[in-house]
């Protein structure tokens, strides 16, 4: 990458600075990938593709909420959708589960919460702003990656004030960049805030529109790749989870652990080759493409080198740690940090979302490997673009 017009001194204490900001950050900095909604963004009834679902609510249907635009989960839902045994498995218990593409963890939620879907991948904000608000269940991790701050050329964090920057409102390069801007002893009201779509990022970096981004995988490698002379100069380690209405979950127990079960089998299959991941990188493309159009360009070849790369920080075991449950731990910090931005209610308490995980239900699959088919992998692979939209 080019670092044109700085002295290599410069760029050296650059390196260190965001060094040590990103491990302070990381205490409270799990995050998500949200789009276009929440405040100042796109609502999840402006987006056209929205319109063409027709969820059908039913004891006999699962509805979840997915995001093709958040790599590794993206994947490795969208793999999850082509398991024959979990539709096996899930027939036999009389249920349906229905895939549905959105473009962001705050759009999950606002779906979620009106109850047109009963479960959702998203990242930590999203998810504990659903927990807040409704009885939820939460089992397992779905994405362990990074959000990046990209510029236009290596600054120092305190040097941002008074620049535009680009932020997918209500997303984890949103938070991520309040709580980095804290550290560094800036406020939002120090820079412009500019919201913007997963596509738009790019094109405004380059046209001088921002300084500078916040966001997570794919878009951050792309820019990287379309613009050698950006430079990612604040990185963040992120995590997203899988949730449940704690109604679905007390009603159809086994339904959930087959989902989580169908879960680790879909990261091991695409862990299995260069092959299983370029195919699953080939259906999620379609995915992309249904749910963007012709904004937002990525190839199979560039989805499978972004996976591989941020798989490799999926815990073999995706079960929630159990430090950050503490009192003191990361999610006690993250519910606190919302509260004081005015994102949950000041009334809801700590005790109340880490009482949402559950780290129990992963172990009990994980005993019983040849009742949940761990190290059986049967998928459609002639199946038709299968994340529902209405007919």
């Amino acid at each position: 990458m080019r670092m044109l017009g700085f002295k290599l001194v410069k760029y050296i204490a650059l390196v260190k600075y965001a060094a040590c900001v990103a491990i302070a950050a990381l205490i409270l900095s799990l995050g998500l990938n949200a789009a276009n909604a929440a405040e100042g963004g796109l609502k999840p009834e402006d987006t056209p593709y929205y319109s063409r679902y027709n969820f059908i609510k039913s004891d006999n249907y699962l509805n979840i909420g997915v995001q093709p635009l958040l790599l590794p989960s993206g994947i490795i839902t969208k793999v999850m959708s082509r398991d024959l045994i979990l539709r096996q498995r899930l027939q036999e218990m009389g249920i349906k589960m229905v895939f549905y593409s959105f473009l962001g963890g705050n759009d999950v939620s606002k779906f979620f919460l009106s109850d047109d879907i009963q479960a959702g991948v998203a990242g930590d904000m999203p998810t504990i702003t659903a927990a807040s608000k409704k009885d939820v269940f939460i089992p397992a991790i779905m994405q362990q990656s990074f959000v990046s701050i990209v510029a236009r050329r290596p600054e120092f964090i305190e040097e941002l004030k008074g620049k535009r920057i680009g932020y997918i409102p209500g997303s984890t390069g949103h938070y991520s960049l309040m709580m980095i801007l804290s550290y560094s002893g800036l406020t939002e009201k120090d820079v412009t805030l500019v919201p913007l779509g997963h596509a738009e990022m790019a094109s405004a970096l380059s046209d001088k529109k921002i300084f500078a981004f916040s966001v997570t995988e794919p878009t951050v490698s792309l820019t990287l790749q379309n613009y050698p002379d950006s430079v990612v100069i604040h990185k963040v380690m992120t995590v997203g989870y899988c949730y449940f209405s704690r109604e679905f979950y007390t009603k159809h127990p086994q339904a959930v652990r087959q989902i989580v079960a169908a879960e680790i089998r879909a990261a091991k299959w695409i862990k299995g080759g260069r092959e299983n991941l370029f195919l699953a990188a080939t259906w999620l493309q379609a995915d992309i493409k249904a749910i963007t159009g012709d904004k937002y360009k990525i190839t199979p070849e560039q989805i499978a080198d972004v996976t591989i790369k941020d798989m490799m920080w999926l815990a073999e075991v995706p079960v929630v740690s159990e430090k950050s449950l503490k009192k003191d731990g990361q999610i006690a910090s993250i519910v606190e940090f919302m509260r004081s931005y005015g994102k949950i209610d000041s009334t809801v308490s700590a005790e109340k979302i880490i009482g949402s995980f559950d780290r129990k239900l992963i172990y009990d699959i994980l005993n019983e490997p040849v009742k949940y088919s761990l190290n059986e992998f049967k998928y459609d692979v002639k199946a038709a673009q299968d994340v529902k939209a209405a007919r």
